[in-house]
């Protein structure tokens, strides 16, 4: 059974990106942040406002929220792998630092 679990020598690698992404997707979360900021402070409640508004408002709430869900899962991604990295090494550890051949 040992013989099919193996760990990639580089499995932190594997994931050393997620976190690249991670960061980026919380800047770009920011950004977000501020555009909507900008944007509900924009066009006035006029008419012309008030239908922009209506345009306007929901999609932006909508990516934010798509934003922060897409953020948490690949939260949860860059965990899972750093997670699994660290029991594999440990049990390659254990394995090798055994003495009685099993």
């Amino acid at each position: 059974m040992a013989d099919d679990l193996k760990v990639l020598s580089d499995l932190k690698n594997k994931f050393a990106h997620y976190d690249d992404y991670q960061r980026c997707l919380t800047d770009l979360g920011r950004a977000i942040v501020e555009i909507n900021r900008i944007n509900k402070e924009s066009a006035g409640q006029d008419e012309i406002g008030k239908t922009y508004h209506q345009q306007v408002d929901r999609p932006t709430e909508n990516l934010t929220e798509t934003l922060k869900y897409v953020n948490k899962r690949l939260g949860m991604v860059v965990d899972a792998g750093n997670q699994t990295s660290e029991i594999m090494a440990k049990s390659d550890d254990e394995a090798g630092s055994r003495s009685d051949g099993f």
